[in-house]
């Protein structure tokens, strides 16, 4: 696999309509996890999800890549909540199209979006906050070597409701360990 993460600006956007098919190819699992998605999310919904990621970068307070092999999306992946003084720390999150899933995109993209972090934007820290239910979600945090911390009581909000969820991290010295997706 040549998994490669583009920046997710608008220079370096994929189509919308690729990145769309992408979503509609994994719409029923993305909307149960995901409170971005939902039976209407369309043209429009990427084009403001595009403008907003470009701003995000621009303004430096979060940073989502697109996964992409050959160029064909498979997925996103990005950190955000940032806190670069202080705690330097933030929180990653991401999500990979039905047909790319079982074959180490998202434990390799884990551990890409965490060396970034750690590298570019010196943070101490990157967390992550899955739905204790989400299995599959869970498994990739661990294969990417992010340690279980615990469970946050209420700490996944998805529209009006929430959710508790496991609390996964990686620090610096966690990339230094052997590793194989």
């Amino acid at each position: 696999m040549s998994l490669e993460l583009r920046p997710l600006a608008l220079d370096g956007a994929p189509s919308v309509d690729d990145f769309l098919a992408a979503v509609d190819e994994s719409r029923a699992s993305l909307t149960r996890w995901m409170p971005w998605c939902h039976a209407d999310y369309g043209r429009a919904d990427v084009e403001r999800w595009f403008v907003e990621a470009d701003r995000m970068w621009r303004e430096r307070s979060a940073f989502h890549m697109w996964l992409h092999e050959a160029g064909r999306v498979l997925g996103v992946i990005g950190i955000h909540d940032i806190q670069l003084y202080g705690k330097r720390e933030g929180e990653l999150g991401y999500w990979v199209r039905l047909s790319a899933r079982g074959h180490g995109v998202a434990a390799t993209a884990i551990r890409s979006m965490a060396a970034f972090a750690f590298n570019d934007l010196s943070l101490a820290r990157a967390s992550l906050r899955v739905r204790l239910d989400n299995v599959s979600s869970r498994r990739a945090a661990e294969r990417a070597g992010a340690r279980y911390e615990g469970a946050l009581r209420h700490g996944i909000v998805h529209g009006e409701a929430r959710f508790d969820a496991a609390l996964y991290a990686l620090v610096p010295h966690d990339l230094l360990r052997t590793w194989a997706p």
